[in-house]
């Protein structure tokens, strides 16, 4: 069976691309390498130092960004380090604390409590707000995991109007989805991204 993917408004092919071949397009990675120079003070003087660093860039156009097929994925990985190590003076304060609390001096037992956990929760509150965040995104990443094969298979059967600046699908890959309206990007997109159950 043949599907006329002609756009939906100008009824023509020779602007028309396939939204997946759209998206390659407009996406590019950029390599670079850079050799820095300068002098450092050590307890020998002043000495010169050298230091290579390399560097690499994806580049996405508007047009690629309006189409994707998902939100990108959160960066979990350092909020989690800075979270453990955020959390180490608090561990560190939990043995003098208790050693506060079991031989109070001048203050009561009910103070020496309150003052001890303060400061341990006054420590570790950077540290919980860290992985509670970090906890956020993995649960974010994770839907969008788990959408990715349907809005997939929704998102490739879509075409793009160069011409028009419409995004469209031939035929209705699934129910739900209108076949043969014009859609601006954005709007293509959100289609998409519900099917992928990330918004929301």
């Amino acid at each position: 069976m043949d599907t006329d993917i002609s756009c939906p408004l100008c009824h023509r092919i020779d602007a028309v691309q396939n939204v997946e071949a759209l998206h390659a397009d407009g996406v590019s990675t950029s390599y670079s390498s850079d050799l820095s120079t300068g002098f450092a003070v050590t307890s020998a003087g002043l000495v010169p130092v050298l230091g290579a660093s390399s560097g690499e860039r994806t580049h996405t156009t508007a047009l690629a960004r309006s189409v994707a097929p998902e939100p990108l994925l959160r960066p979990t990985g350092r909020l989690v380090l800075c979270g453990i190590l955020l959390l180490f003076p608090a561990l560190a304060a939990l043995g003098p604390m208790a050693w506060y609390v079991f031989h109070p001096e001048d203050v009561g037992v009910l103070m020496a409590l309150f003052v001890a956990v303060t400061v341990v929760t006054g420590l570790a509150a950077p540290s919980v707000l860290m992985l509670g965040i970090a906890y956020g995104r993995s649960r974010y990443n994770s839907r969008i995991w788990r959408g990715r094969r349907a809005a997939y298979a929704v998102w490739s059967a879509g075409y793009y109007c160069h011409r028009c600046g419409v995004a469209y699908w031939p035929r209705s890959p699934i129910s739900g989805i209108p076949a043969r309206t014009a859609f601006a990007p954005q709007h293509f997109r959100q289609h998409v991204w519900n099917v992928g159950g990330y918004v929301g």
